[in-house]
Parts: C-alpha cells; structure tokens; sequence
C-alpha cells in the first residue's frame, strides 16, 4: 500500500513539472509579436513617415515598417490587383474611396493637409518670379491621374489658366519625380506640394500662391481590407494622428488634418 502512495505521489510530481514546463513555454510564446507592417503611401510622405517608424519600432519591439511609396493612383491600383498591404495612406480622398467602393480598404481618418507651390531650380534660369511667369517657361507637372496633377489642374483653373496653353514638357507619375527634374534642371518650374519643397531646402527656389488660387490636399488612411496585422496596422494609425505623429508631419510642412 506503501510503494503505491509513493508511486502516486511521484506521478503526480511529474504532471506538474510537465504543467509548469507547459506554462514557460506559453509564457515565452506570449511576450509581443513581431512582424512587417505594410504601409503604402503617397510619395509625399517618403520623409516625414520613416520618421514616425522609428517612434512605431522603439514603440513596438519587434516590428519592422517597410514602405512603398508611389503616387496614390499606383498604390491603389496594386492593392486592386491583390498585392499585400496593411495601411494605405492617400494624397487624396479619391484612390480611398475608390477601394471601399470595392470593399478593400476600410473606414479611412484624415491625418493632414498639404497646399501647393511653385519651384524652380535653385539657380533659376527662367528668372521666374511668381506664378504669372510661367507662360513662355518649360513646366514639369504631375499626371493629371494623380493627385498633385489633379490638385495643379484646380491651381491653374483658380487661376485662369488654359493647361494646354502652357509648355509642359514633361507630366510624372509622383510628386517626387517632379522635385527630381528640377534639381536636375531639367525643366524651368513645376508645382510640388509644400512638404517637397521644404524638405528640398535650398535645391529648390520657390514660391507662393495666391490664396484665391490654392488647392488643398487632403490626406486619408486606413486598414487594408484582409490585412492579417490589422491590429498592429491600427497602433501605426493612432501613432500617425497622435500629438507626436503630427509634431513630425508639421515638422515636414504639412498642415493639420480638415476640421470635421
């Protein structure tokens, strides 16, 4: 009777020590996940959003942001076409809408604005001094399917100004190519948004429009539908929208997010 107390005592030692072995492994398993989080993005945001990864990463360890930054229109029609994606951030509330007509993208929030300006590179060839110098100049202008091309067509009719009356030489698929052909001296002025032109500092002279004649961005983001990280894909929003998110965004020379 003895040997089977012992016997059951010792079995039962043994079931606990695997339970607690059993505890340890679930307790490691449940320290934070890592991951990638996949956010497509306006090619205007190719500055100001690494910087909020760096904030989302020490925020999260174990994450890592990896980014596509194109004209909205390009990333729109790649989350069409099934590419995996977890954020879509938008230069415009057009492409957003456009993927929740079909049920990709979910409910989007407004994170910033963003005005236009008129660049020239810095040495300025054409001796451009406003806006109402760019009749007889080569202009770089983004495609009208994109959002800065868009947001150039609403400029140019504020202003009273025929697009096809002016020297276009050249119409890019995102914003940065624009500041790219500029620095090179490729054309004589373009439109870009004001963060560009910030963030190209003395590369690029520029200047101011009319109020009258102003155009302004807005900026959506929201999960893509299907994402498997749509948690993860929701902190990196409320970073983005939140007092540190928008320091970084001022910073870069966007404006607030639309009063609702």
């Amino acid at each position: 009777m003895r040997s089977r107390l012992l016997l059951l005592a010792l079995a039962l030692l043994m079931t606990a020590g695997c339970g607690s072995g059993a505890g340890s492994s679930s307790g490691s398993s449940s320290a934070p996940p890592g991951g990638k989080l996949v956010v497509f993005a306006a090619s205007s945001l190719i500055d100001a959003f690494p910087k909020i990864a760096s904030t989302y990463q020490h925020q999260h360890p174990g994450w890592n942001v990896d980014f596509e930054f194109l004209g909205s229109d390009q990333l729109a029609a790649q989350i069409e076409q099934g590419d995996a994606a977890d954020v879509f951030a938008a230069a415009s509330t057009k492409y957003p809408e456009q993927l929740q007509s079909q049920t990709l993208l979910g409910r989007t929030t407004n994170f910033a604005t963003n005005t236009l300006v008129l660049a020239t590179p810095a040495d300025n060839p054409a001796g451009i001094t406003s806006v109402n110098d760019i009749g007889n100049a080569k202009l770089v202008v983004g495609d009208p399917s994109v959002p800065i091309g868009a947001y150039t067509l609403t400029v140019l009719d504020n202003l009273g100004i025929k697009a096809s009356s002016l020297n276009i030489v050249s119409q890019e698929a995102k914003v940065t190519d624009i500041v790219t052909k500029l620095e090179l001296g490729e054309a004589d002025a373009g439109f870009i948004y004001t963060s560009d032109a910030k963030t190209a500092g003395d590369k690029l002279k520029t200047f101011q429009l009319p109020a009258a004649a102003q155009a302004t961005a807005i900026y959506p983001i929201g999960i893509v539908t299907g994402s498997k990280n749509a948690k993860a894909a929701q902190q990196w929003i409320d970073l983005v929208i939140s007092p540190q998110g928008q320091r970084v965004l001022a910073s870069d020379g966007f404006g607030p997010a639309p009063s609702s």
